[in-house]
C-alpha cells in the first residue's frame, strides 16, 4: 500500500498477470478490486472504483525487491493473487485490517490504519511533486477529491510576520 497509494481492496486484488517486473521500469496495472456478496464470500471484480481507478502506476524498487521475493516462496493459487490467503483464496480486507490492529497495538501505532498509507502516499508526492501526480498515482479524475481529503494541510502556517510587522509600523493603515 505504501508503494502504490492503493486502497486495500484493490492490493489485496492483485494478481501476478498484473505486475511486469521485468521493464525497465517495473509496473503495476490496477485494474480490479476485492468486493463481498453475502453468501458467496469476496470475489475479484474486474473493475475499480472508477474509471480513473483503472491505471499503470511504476513501482518503486523497494516494492519490486518484496514482491520478487514473495514470489519466490508464493504457493500457486487459482486465482493467481499475490496476497493469498493459505487455502489460496481471496484474503479479507477486514482480516487483514484486524490482524494489522493486532500488530501495531503493542508499537504504539494505533492511528495508523491502511488508509494512512494512502493519505501519506499522496501528501508526499504533492509535496515532491504536485497534487496532479498525486491524484493520478491514486487513481482520482480531479485534484480536488486528493486535495480535499488524502493530501495533509501543514499544521504551522506560512512565516506572514514580515507583511504583519507593517502594521505595527503604521497604525494608521488599520481598517
Amino acid at each position: 500500500m505504501l508503494a502504490t497509494g492503493a486502497r486495500i481492496g484493490v492490493i489485496l486484488a492483485l494478481r501476478w498477470e498484473d505486475l511486469d517486473l521485468t521493464a525497465e521500469r517495473p509496473t503495476l496495472t490496477i485494474c480490479g478490486t476485492l468486493v463481498f456478496v453475502k453468501g458467496q464470500g469476496f470475489f475479484r471484480q474486474p473493475w475499480t472504483k472508477s474509471d480513473a481507478g483503472y491505471r499503470m502506476v511504476v513501482l518503486p524498487r523497494s516494492a519490486v525487491g518484496m514482491l520478487l521475493a514473495r514470489k519466490l516462496v508464493a504457493a500457486d493459487n487459482l486465482h493467481d493473487a499475490i496476497f493469498a490467503s493459505r487455502r489460496g483464496t481471496w484474503l479479507s480486507p477486514n482480516n487483514v485490517r484486524r490482524q494489522w490492529r493486532q500488530a501495531r497495538a503493542d508499537a504504539d501505532l494505533s492511528w495508523v490504519t491502511p488508509h494512512t498509507f494512502r493519505k501519506t502516499v499522496a501528501t508526499l508526492i504533492k509535496e515532491e511533486a504536485d497534487t496532479k501526480s498525486a491524484a493520478a498515482q491514486l487513481g482520482h479524475s480531479s485534484e480536488e477529491v486528493t486535495d480535499t481529503y488524502y493530501i495533509a494541510k501543514p499544521v504551522q502556517a506560512p512565516d506572514v510576520s514580515g507583511i504583519l510587522e507593517r502594521l505595527s509600523a503604521n497604525p494608521n493603515g488599520l481598517r
